[in-house]
């Protein structure tokens, strides 16, 4: 598959492996009787989305995947430039683009591949860009010789549940927290308030030794230059009425008035001066 591999690295894909289907757990089978194809193999790839600019700037008011535009904008647009070039690499051959809405597990499968450990937080730890990526894959009834691994997990210091307002319960989670529809509790509105995030929460992630190392190593941040254009670390009332910038954003698919309740919140009590604090606290 070493053509597949140098067409996604073109495009910024650094980290990139295939496993079986069968290696994979199945989540949504649905979706793959949906294909026109019988699947074989599932490509596994992250996506880097560290920005630099966002330890450089002043304030900011959203989680670090939430600075950029949607990156399901970013996985349709390596589809489109990738798919024809895939497709005349190997003709006769299918291949279809998941992410999110995917019928695998993918932090099970991208692990099994060999891209990274799973964290006691949940989430996929990548050697150099820490847990910092998005995670696609592409389905294909191309066969792969790889098998697949177990599995590995993090060194489970506890930093990560030390960190988390919720004290590690995903439940509590204050990233999801801040995506609640409606009308917050008392006890709600001072967690959002305590934390000054309007939306998202990374504190679970910048606490983790592996985040440490790969910045003081220079490889947390991303190279694509989607990632790096058209941040915005607060948005306020006025970037959120651009009808077409906020379509745009990760936020966007809760409706404008979650994050403007947030926004409104932060604002009426003068914390959206405040800023994440990468050590788990506040600043001003």
């Amino acid at each position: 598959m070493k053509k597949l591999y140098d067409i996604l690295q073109i495009s910024g894909i650094e980290y990139a492996r295939a496993l079986p289907l069968y290696a994979c757990t199945v989540k949504k089978q649905y979706l793959l009787e949906r294909l026109p194809f019988t699947a074989k193999t599932a490509l596994m790839g992250l996506i880097p989305y560290y920005p630099e600019e966002y330890d450089a700037a002043e304030k900011k008011t959203v989680s670090v995947y939430a600075a950029a535009k949607d990156y399901h904008l970013f996985v349709k647009r390596l589809q489109e430039n990738a798919a024809p070039e895939i497709e005349k690499a190997y003709p006769g051959f299918h291949f279809a683009f998941f992410t999110d809405r995917s019928p695998i597990d993918e932090r099970d499968a991208a692990a099994r591949a060999g891209l990274g450990i799973i964290g006691r937080n949940g989430l996929l730890i990548n050697e150099k860009h820490s847990s910092f990526v998005f995670i696609f894959e592409i389905i294909t009834d191309l066969e792969t010789d790889f098998c697949g691994a177990e599995p590995e997990y993090c060194e489970n210091c506890g930093l990560c549940g030390k960190a988390c307002p919720a004290g590690g319960d995903m439940t509590l989670c204050l990233s999801s927290l801040t995506q609640k529809k409606g009308a917050l509790t008392g006890d709600e509105q001072q967690q959002i308030l305590k934390s000054g995030c309007a939306w998202g929460c990374d504190l679970c992630q910048e606490v983790c030794p592996h985040t440490k190392k790969a910045r003081e190593a220079g490889t947390l941040y991303t190279d694509i230059p989607f990632f790096r254009e058209n941040l915005i670390f607060t948005p306020d009332k006025d970037s959120i009425s651009d009808e077409k910038d906020f379509g745009e954003r990760a936020y966007s698919w809760r409706g404008a008035d979650t994050i403007l309740r947030n926004i409104k919140l932060l604002d009426n009590h003068g914390n959206h001066n405040k800023t994440i604090d990468m050590k788990g606290g506040n600043r001003e």
